[in-house]
C-alpha cells in the first residue's frame, strides 16, 4: 500500500504529538469536557508554567481546533482521544481482573472464617446449614468470577 507524502506526514505529526504523556492528559481533559480553555486545562492538569502548556498545546495542533478562546477537538483529535481511551481501559481492565482475584480469595477466606466463627458459638453445625453456607459462598464466588472474565 503506498501513501502519499501529506498522509505520511500528518501521521507522524500525530504519533509526535500522542508520544507525550501531557499532551495526552491535555486531550483526556478537552475530550472529556467538549472545550475547555487554556487556565481550565492548566488548572486541570496542575500545570505551574504557562509557556510549558503553550508548548505542549502548539503540539497537538492537527488534533485541535482554537475558538474564541477554548480549544476543542477536531475530527482527528476525537479519533486520538477514543484510541487514547481504548489504551487506558486496557489497563484499567487488568488492574480490575487482577483486583477481581483478591477478592475471590478475600470471599473465601471471609467465608471460611464465618464458618468457623458460627461453628465455636454455636457448637457442632447440622448438615443443612452447612450446605446452605456453601451454597452461598459457591454463588458469590461464581459471580465474581464472571465479572472477571
Amino acid at each position: 500500500m503506498e501513501r502519499d507524502e501529506a498522509e505520511a506526514s500528518t501521521e507522524d505529526h500525530v504519533f509526535k504529538s500522542l508520544s507525550h504523556p501531557i499532551r495526552r492528559d491535555i486531550i483526556r481533559v478537552i475530550g472529556e469536557r467538549g472545550r475547555a480553555t487554556f487556565t481550565e486545562v492548566r488548572n486541570a492538569l496542575k500545570i505551574d508554567e504557562s509557556a510549558s502548556l503553550s508548548y505542549h498545546l502548539s503540539g497537538l495542533g492537527p488534533l485541535l481546533r482554537q475558538q474564541n478562546s477554548s480549544y476543542s477537538l477536531n475530527d482527528l483529535g476525537k479519533h486520538a482521544y477514543r484510541l487514547i481511551l481504548g489504551t487506558t481501559s486496557v489497563g484499567t481492565e487488568s488492574r480490575l481482573k487482577r483486583k477481581l482475584r483478591y477478592a475471590i480469595v478475600a470471599n473465601a477466606l471471609l467465608w471460611a472464617g464465618a464458618i468457623i466463627a458460627v461453628s465455636l458459638f454455636e457448637g457442632k453445625l447440622h448438615f443443612v446449614t452447612l450446605a446452605s453456607l456453601a451454597v452461598l459462598f459457591s454463588c458469590g464466588n461464581i459471580i465474581l468470577a464472571k465479572l472477571s472474565d
